[in-house]
């Protein structure tokens, strides 16, 4: 890294390499929700055990910090960094179901961007969800997950759904 990055606290061109969502086959778009307290409502009971929260960028709070520190883990597989500057937090936050809940109780209370810019959901090398600029852009999930899994997320924000394909 060139010393002008280092002065920036730029993200290093190896940290934007890493897992992406695999869209050379179909996959999902989803509209996104209009809060994450309805996204971590909607996520509960379909993520399979082994699947991890990745939240990137954001300016938490003591409230998030806490919550962070008490349910984060080490990074399980190196998400491709979304953010080149300046350098983002980023955490790793398995998803069980009191994970999820506690998230949806506390985003009760705070601005969408204090938790994150980017948030992603990845099982193993597999990233399920990947949503660049949350709230601006739409929700794209693996094509692993079935249609009717989609369908019932989608009804419980209230959201569309479409089959993509790369063209």
């Amino acid at each position: 890294m060139g010393w002008l990055a280092k002065l920036f606290r730029a993200v290093p061109k190896e940290e934007m390499a890493g897992l992406r969502l695999d869209t050379s086959r179909y996959y999902w778009e989803v509209d996104g929700p209009k809060t994450f307290a309805e996204m971590f409502c909607a996520l509960r009971g379909w993520l399979s055990p082994g699947s991890v929260l990745y939240f990137e960028g954001g300016s938490p709070d003591t409230e998030i910090d806490d919550f962070m520190a008490a349910y984060s883990v080490p990074e399980q597989a190196h998400i491709a960094v979304g953010t080149i500057w300046p350098r983002p937090k980023i955490f790793h936050v398995p998803a069980s179901q009191a994970a999820l809940t506690k998230l949806a109780e506390i985003m009760e209370r705070h601005a969408e961007p204090e938790l994150a810019v980017h948030f992603h959901i990845y099982h193993g090398v597999t990233v399920l969800l990947e949503w660049h600029d949350a709230f601006s852009q739409p929700i794209l999930i693996s094509g692993e997950v079935g249609e009717e899994q989609i369908k019932l997320f989608a009804d419980t924000l209230g959201a569309t759904y479409r089959k993509k394909s790369q063209s």
